[in-house]
């Protein structure tokens, strides 16, 4: 079977097949110095708050950052939370599509307010690297954490995850019954790459092809292998955001904000208008 055929079959699997609703939601980032790291989002414009060892940051619309202290592992986002309505449904769905599911498994957390957070969460059984996310369904964390009127820059809202892998079709195959594959494939020229999309109920997944050997994508593939590369932020004010930002932004196109890894705890900030 030539590799056309092999991804139309592909593209009609997925697109029959029965998904469930996911959100996009917390990628989780893993830091050195947790102190480094609140200084350093802070003056790229948000808003952290939490423990010494554990600490987020939420945004307007939806979603936020989330991340926790390791002194012995590099810095990065090494996973996310995809966001369900019901655990219980979302098992029972996936399993029914043939799929090996681990859970629900309850979870909670005391905040330092003295209130518990609780949330139940599923994952795959075969883990991916090019398929770094978990499902949660968080039963009262907006009710207990809320989210912020607005942020200095001016993000609204998580739009997209970009994960660098080796092989797009291996790799969206990953993604059956949690998103439907787009058809067209986009080109991501500041990180050397072409595109494969997973449409969520919202947001998105791009996952991310190295064309060019010395850009972004594949020198994340040969030092870390697959895994997320960066994430895409929608943004109110792009003026506001580009003005804070400064000399951290390296983007040639006007329509973007860029931070690169050293700026931004080894993961790419990618800024738009949505």
């Amino acid at each position: 079977m030539t590799r056309t055929i092999a991804l139309a079959a592909l593209c009609s699997a997925i697109a029959s097949a029965q998904t469930i609703e996911v959100k996009l939601y917390h990628p989780a980032f893993r830091v050195t110095d947790m102190d480094a790291a609140k200084r350093l989002f802070s003056g790229l414009g948000f808003i952290i708050s939490g423990s010494p060892t554990r600490s987020a940051c939420r945004f307007p619309g939806s979603g936020g950052f989330e991340f926790s202290e390791n002194h012995d592992l590099s810095e990065g986002l090494i996973n996310a939370d995809l966001e369900i309505v019901s655990a219980d449904e979302a098992a029972r769905a996936l399993r029914a599509a043939g799929l090996r599911i681990v859970g629900p498994t309850p979870g909670s957390r005391q905040l330092s307010t003295g209130a518990t957070l609780k949330w139940f969460t599923l994952r795959f059984e075969d883990k991916l690297d090019s398929r770094p996310v978990y499902m949660v369904q968080g039963l009262n964390l907006v009710e207990l954490l809320g989210n912020p009127d607005s942020l200095p820059n001016s993000v609204s809202s998580l739009s997209a995850l970009l994960v660098a892998v080796n092989d797009l079709d291996k790799a969206a195959a990953g993604y059956v019954n949690i998103g439907t594959l787009s058809t067209r494939e986009v080109a991501f020229p500041e990180f050397g790459a072409i595109a494969k999309e997973i449409v969520l109920a919202r947001g998105s997944i791009f996952l991310l092809r190295a064309t060019d050997p010395s850009g972004p994508t594949a020198q994340r593939l040969k030092t870390r292998g697959e895994g997320i590369l960066g994430v895409r932020l929608a943004v109110t004010d792009l003026d506001q955001t580009r003005k804070l930002i400064g000399e951290k932004n390296i983007s040639k196109d006007k329509q973007t904000v860029l931070v690169s890894p050293e700026n931004a705890a080894g993961a790419w900030l990618e800024f738009q208008r949505p």
